[in-house]
């Protein structure tokens, strides 16, 4: 019936210790044996998606940074979508003038670069990851070939009016927040909806035969291209409505439960 899972990554396929449960890795397990494909989507860099599965499902596509990046089981890139690193150099460059209590981080492909490892934001990260960036400075950020997304971090009071001045300033861009804390920055047009389209093409598949799974806003425009979506249990009700199907949440196996009702595990 399905020949793609896709799957978003925190508060779908991990529980909030930050794993895949065992139930859910024998599920999905079975139903890789059985021919399908797994992708995992996410709006981590492709290094902090890999120590999630890399143990029970070490050779998958995926697609990171939300959809900006995309590659294949070999790592080979199927589609990338960057924004200029010079506007990227220039962000933080106004941050470092402007409003210093925030931080950078600027991704490109395999490579996190960050402003200040020292600071708790960042370390932060490195340890929810599992991960360490490479501290650099504004020169370092103008010499990347591409970059796929900026992440902004500082205390809540501070961004959402950093956010609307950045988007003030940068209207070309797309511009977030994610969290409280965090601010996403990246090339327009990037959605998880228009990637795993993208994907699916590439493998020769219809969106008809691919199912989904995801818990918030941004998972939205990927559950709707889907041929079947299903929002875990600890999702916006908002989110939950515009979809429909609900399964349980990231606790409790909520991937794993579907893929048996449709036969994709024992």
């Amino acid at each position: 019936m399905f020949k793609i899972i896709f799957s978003d990554i925190d508060g779908t396929l991990i529980n909030d210790a930050l794993e895949v449960t065992s139930k859910t890795r024998r599920a999905l397990s079975d139903a890789v044996n059985s021919g399908v494909l797994f992708v995992p989507v996410s709006a981590r860099m492709p290094e902090a998606i890999k120590p999630i599965i890399k143990d029970f499902l070490p050779e998958v596509p995926m697609i990171s940074y939300n959809g900006a990046f995309i590659q294949d089981e070999c790592g080979q890139v199927i589609d990338s979508c960057p924004m200029s690193p010079q506007a990227a150099q220039a962000i933080c460059q106004y941050l470092e003038k402007e409003v210093a209590d925030v931080v950078w981080n600027v991704y490109s492909g395999e490579k996190w670069l960050s402003q200040n490892r020292l600071n708790k934001w960042i370390s932060r990260e490195e340890r929810v990851v599992g991960l360490v960036s490479q501290e650099a400075d504004l020169e370092a950020i103008g010499h990347l070939p591409e970059v796929h997304k900026l992440l902004l971090m500082g205390e809540p009071e501070r961004m959402q009016a950093l956010e609307e001045k950045l988007k003030e300033l940068y209207p070309g861009l797309s511009i977030a927040r994610s969290l409280p804390y965090y601010i996403e920055v990246m090339a327009s047009g990037i959605q998880k909806g228009r990637a795993v389209s993208l994907l699916a093409k590439h493998y020769g598949v219809e969106m008809s035969e691919t199912l989904a799974f995801g818990d918030n806003f941004n998972d939205l425009d990927m559950l709707e291209a889907a041929g079947e979506a299903y929002v875990m249990a600890n999702a916006p009700q908002e989110v939950k409505e515009r979809i429909g199907h609900v399964t349980a949440n990231h606790n409790h196996d909520g991937i794993a439960l579907i893929l048996e009702k449709f036969k994709l595990a024992r």
